[in-house]
C-alpha cells in the first residue's frame, strides 16, 4: 500500500496535484516568451507529451528528454490539431490542459520525431502509446516548454538564456512531481549540467557500440552512460547517449532496443 504524506495524500495524488500547479507556471513561461521573436504562435506551452494517467499506473515510470518543442507541433494550417485545445483562455484550466497533453499520442503526434525514441523505449518495456507496452512513457523538454522558430540550435544566445531561465526550473519541478525511474537523454553534452538533482553516483559507461547497425566500424564509438540521481525522493537512473539530428540517432533501431533493455536491467538490478 502506498505510503501517505503528513496531509494524508498518497505520493501519486500529491504528484498529480503538483503537476496541476505547474500548469500555471507553464502558461506564465509561455506568456513571458511572447516578447521573443522566435516564439511560435498561436500555440501553447507543452509541459509534457503523453498519457499522464497511464504513466502513473505503469510498473516502470519512464521519461525521455529533449530541448524544447518543435514548431511542427503547431502546424500553420491548423495549430491545435495535435492537441484538443482551441487557443482560448479555457485551455489554461488545469484539468482541460492536462487532458490535452495526455491525448497527444492518441491524436496526431509528430510521429517521425518521436519514432526515433520508440525502439529504445520498447527495449525497456515501454512506449509512448498507452497499451502498446507494459509501461507508458512521457516526453519532457529540459530547456523550455515553448515551441520556437527556429529550433533551439538556431536561436541566439540571449533568447536561449531567456527561455532557459523559466524552462529549466519548470523541468526540474516537473520531474520531481513525475518521480521517474528511468530517464533517457540524447542532447548536447553541455545540457547534462542542467540536471540539478542530487547525484547518487558518477556517470558510468554501460554500453559501447563500436560498429554501426550495418556492421561497419565506427570512427568514433558510440557510448551510452548512466548515472543515478535522487528525484522527488526516489532513485532515478539517467541514461545518456550523444546527440545527433534525432535522439540516439547514431544507433540503429536494433541497437536502440538493446540499449533500452540494458537500461531496464540495470535499473532492475539496483543500478
Amino acid at each position: 500500500m502506498p505510503g501517505l504524506s503528513t496531509n494524508g495524500a498518497s505520493p501519486e495524488t500529491e504528484g498529480k496535484q503538483s503537476i496541476s500547479r505547474l500548469v500555471k507556471l507553464a502558461w506564465q513561461t509561455f506568456d513571458r516568451a511572447a516578447a521573443l521573436p522566435s516564439r511560435v504562435a498561436p500555440a501553447a506551452p507543452i509541459l509534457f507529451f503523453g498519457d499522464l494517467d497511464a504513466y502513473r499506473n505503469s510498473p516502470l515510470r519512464v521519461v525521455t528528454v529533449g530541448l524544447n518543442p518543435s514548431l511542427k507541433e503547431f502546424p500553420a494550417d491548423d495549430p491545435f490539431r495535435r492537441f484538443p485545445l482551441d487557443g482560448n483562455d479555457g485551455d489554461r484550466e488545469p484539468d482541460r490542459y492536462l487532458n490535452a497533453m495526455s491525448a497527444y499520442f492518441r491524436t496526431d503526434p509528430y510521429a517521425s520525431w518521436f519514432g526515433t525514441f520508440e525502439p529504445l523505449l520498447n527495449g525497456a518495456g515501454s512506449s509512448y502509446y498507452a497499451g502498446k507496452a507494459v509501461s507508458t512513457a512521457l516526453h519532457t523538454d529540459i530547456c523550455s516548454p515553448v515551441a520556437t522558430n527556429p529550433t533551439w540550435t538556431g536561436l541566439g544566445r540571449a533568447e536561449r538564456t531567456a527561455l532557459e531561465k523559466d524552462g529549466g526550473r519548470l523541468w526540474r519541478m516537473l520531474l520531481e512531481a513525475l518521480r521517474p525511474q528511468l530517464v533517457f537523454l540524447s542532447v548536447a553534452k553541455r545540457h547534462l549540467e542542467r540536471i540539478e538533482f542530487a547525484p547518487i553516483a558518477d556517470w558510468t559507461m554501460v554500453r559501447v557500440f563500436e560498429r554501426t547497425g550495418g556492421g561497419a566500424l565506427r570512427i568514433r564509438p558510440y557510448e551510452v552512460k548512466a548515472r543515478r540521481f535522487e528525484v522527488g525522493g526516489e532513485r532515478a537512473m539517467f541514461f545518456f547517449g550523444p546527440a545527433a539530428q534525432r535522439p540516439f540517432g547514431l544507433l540503429s533501431d536494433d541497437q536502440k532496443r538493446e540499449a533500452g533493455t540494458i537500461a531496464q536491467e540495470i535499473y532492475g538490478d539496483g543500478g
